[in-house]
């Protein structure tokens, strides 16, 4: 991410809202504090499908590096060298920031952003088939954190039905 000094913060946009509370988001998924008390900020992850959200959560700073360190050393570093290597920081929310397809001619996409209160200071858009490629990357341990997070946090919803967040969470 940028040097803070060099963010222009705006104000979330109603897009990186919550869907099924129809708002900001304004607890961490993960471990349900009030996202506004964490001066580090949080991070934002919504997918997107034809047009709609299919999946969203928001995750406050140290719960977003928790669970990165909850990864096997083997897929951070292989996520960390392929977004270092096919990345393009800012192209926001319009464009893939890995292989720059434009957003509009994509049915299945994820965004993500890094917000400060009400303020967003970055936002970026992944397609599905870049989310597959990282996915690839992604060990058995690595997909277990990810399966244990969505039964403790969505209860009902089959993990392997929901994408991998660490194409959305690296960064």
């Amino acid at each position: 991410m940028e040097d803070l000094d060099d963010i222009n913060p705006q104000p979330i946009p109603e897009e990186l809202y919550s869907e099924y509370e129809e708002r900001p988001f304004l607890t961490c998924t993960r471990c349900g504090e009030k996202l506004s008390d964490f001066s580090d900020g949080f991070q934002i992850a919504k997918v997107f499908k034809r047009g709609e959200v299919v999946f969203e959560y928001a995750l406050c700073a140290p719960c977003h590096m928790g669970m990165i360190d909850e990864f096997s050393l083997e897929s951070r570093q292989a996520l960390e060298d392929y977004y270092a290597q096919n990345m393009n920081p800012g192209l926001g929310s319009g464009h893939c920031g890995i292989c720059s397809n434009a957003r509009n001619d994509l049915p299945e996409f994820a965004l993500g952003a890094t917000c400060v209160g009400n303020d967003l200071l970055e936002t970026f858009m992944i397609c599905s088939p870049c989310m597959e490629k990282s996915n690839l990357l992604v060990s058995k341990k690595t997909q277990g954190i990810w399966n244990d997070f969505i039964d403790r946090n969505f209860p009902g919803v089959p993990a392997d039905s929901l994408p991998c967040p660490t194409k959305v969470s690296i960064f």
